[in-house]
């Protein structure tokens, strides 16, 4: 049954050998613009109809925050902290009350392994050995069969919506345990307000019970194989999905990506509208996902890479609380389609987006407009990009093998650090790419040679 997650998690592997990027140059500037979309704006309107000024309903991103912080001009990563359950990678990195919250794969959606780590600020001063390191959350499910993927299989992303984290759960185990259906299901697990999730129950580690409005909990994505990304657009809650569509039987019919929205008290997922939306054949996933000037911007991810667009847009008028078909448009930005997005960042009017082409090429763009995007050049001997994030009066790029201070008015970057493990800030996996964060005055970066977390401190 889970011959799929195997065959894909190989195909993405093997498939996304870094490659020079033609550039040796330390100091970068614009590159060509790729292609420019067509898609409509955030109306359903009549053409003719005279345009409205209306405020802006959603803020731009998807909680990729930035920080506080003065960033040395030249320096390097040191381990900060490690644990028996930081597993091989660490796919996201999220402040929370206090603390800094980290997402373990060992292999997405291929190999088991799912984590939660919070780190304390004494955890992270004596590296994780004397202060506060918990372990938030544990799916590996000690003891039980491995066959057909017995605990999950990777948590890639830690959204903080409405006070609590929400971490769906990228590849669950055996396809679901039938609490809301017997085909299969996935789940989206929710902490309380103070940031503590609910521990798996019973002797067989079985999903907690549903969230409260102040407990944590599991909610249930019925119909869905994979989970990947949570996100508030428009009042409602969607998770974005690989699935089974309505009226098809698991495991038999075409699997489109579909978003998800939640119930009012979030115990259950409903599949709301799927990518395409006419599918036949074959497997999708939509993957990763942020908000830009009131439209929702959704990575897309096919099982077999003849997908030519590159992420959805969804741009629904802005009276309207559900997303339609009518609101759905697919995009091809890049020259050979079928771009991977890794990572979305918003930051002050610009929306960055890192994604791995389908040539193998890592590339950032940015777009002012969400319809123009800008390719940067990067120097071949940095390697693919990972993650962007604002610390105080700098963007920083994270490569695999290079820390960037990125200028948003002439997009320059400069290098303020090197190394040469190629294994450290490997960007090698389409799900889970190291992540930056900003955390009480510090920046941090997540390893996927180890899962440690990595600090940033001056040389």
């Amino acid at each position: 049954m889970h011959s799929r997650r195997w065959f894909v998690a190989f195909a993405l592997v093997s498939c996304a050998t870094p490659q020079s990027l033609g550039h040796e140059e330390k100091l970068v500037t614009v590159a060509a613009a790729d292609a420019t979309p067509s898609y409509p704006p955030s109306h359903r309107e009549d053409a003719s109809a005279p345009d409205v000024a209306v405020a802006q309903l959603d803020p731009d991103g998807n909680d990729e925050r930035g920080g506080t912080g003065v960033l040395p001009r030249h320096g390097h990563f040191e381990r900060a902290s490690h644990t028996w359950a930081s597993l091989l990678r660490i796919c996201d990195l999220r402040p929370f009350n206090g603390a800094l919250y980290a997402a373990h794969a060992t292999m997405p959606l291929g190999v088991d392994g799912a984590t939660i780590t919070r780190y304390s600020k004494s955890a992270i001063a004596d590296g994780g050995v004397k202060g506060e390191s918990t372990i938030a959350f544990d799916w590996n499910r000690p003891g039980e069969p491995k066959n057909g993927g017995g605990s999950g299989q990777g948590f890639l992303r830690l959204r903080s919506i409405d006070n609590r984290l929400f971490v769906p759960d990228a590849d669950p185990p055996h396809d679901g345990f039938g609490i809301l259906d017997h085909g299969t299901e996935g789940y989206v697990f929710v902490s309380d307000h103070d940031g503590h999730f609910a521990k798996p129950t019973g002797d067989h580690f079985h999903p907690p019970a549903f969230p409260t409005a102040d407990r944590a909990g599991a909610g249930v994505i019925p119909r869905a194989y994979h989970d990947l990304d949570v996100i508030s657009f428009r009042g409602q809650l969607y998770a974005s999905t690989g699935s089974v569509p309505p009226k098809e039987r698991a495991w038999t019919g075409p699997s489109p990506g579909a978003l998800h929205v939640a119930n009012a008290d979030r115990s259950k997922w409903v599949y709301q509208i799927g990518y395409p939306a006419d599918a036949t054949h074959d497997v999708w996933r939509l993957t990763f996902m942020t908000r830009f000037r009131d439209r929702l911007y959704v990575g897309i991810q096919e099982y077999y890479p003849r997908e030519m667009n590159d992420y959805v847009v969804f741009s629904p008028p802005p009276e309207s609380k559900e997303l339609a078909v009518l609101d759905m448009h697919p995009t091809q930005v890049t020259s050979l389609g079928g771009a991977e997005t890794l990572r979305w960042y918003t930051d002050r009017g610009s929306l960055y987006w890192i994604t791995i082409d389908k040539d193998g090429t890592g590339k950032l763009r940015v777009t002012t407009d969400g319809l123009t995007w800008t390719a940067m050049d990067i120097p071949p001997e940095a390697g693919r990009p990972a993650d962007v994030v604002r610390m105080g009066d700098d963007v920083v790029l994270l490569t695999e093998r290079r820390l960037y201070t990125l200028d948003s008015s002439t997009l320059a970057i400069s290098e303020i650090a090197s190394w040469t493990d190629p294994k450290l800030f490997a960007g090698d996996d389409f799900f889970c790419a190291a992540p930056l964060a900003v955390f009480d005055g510090d920046l941090y970066a997540g390893s996927q040679k180890d899962g440690s977390l990595m600090r940033f401190v001056a040389d």
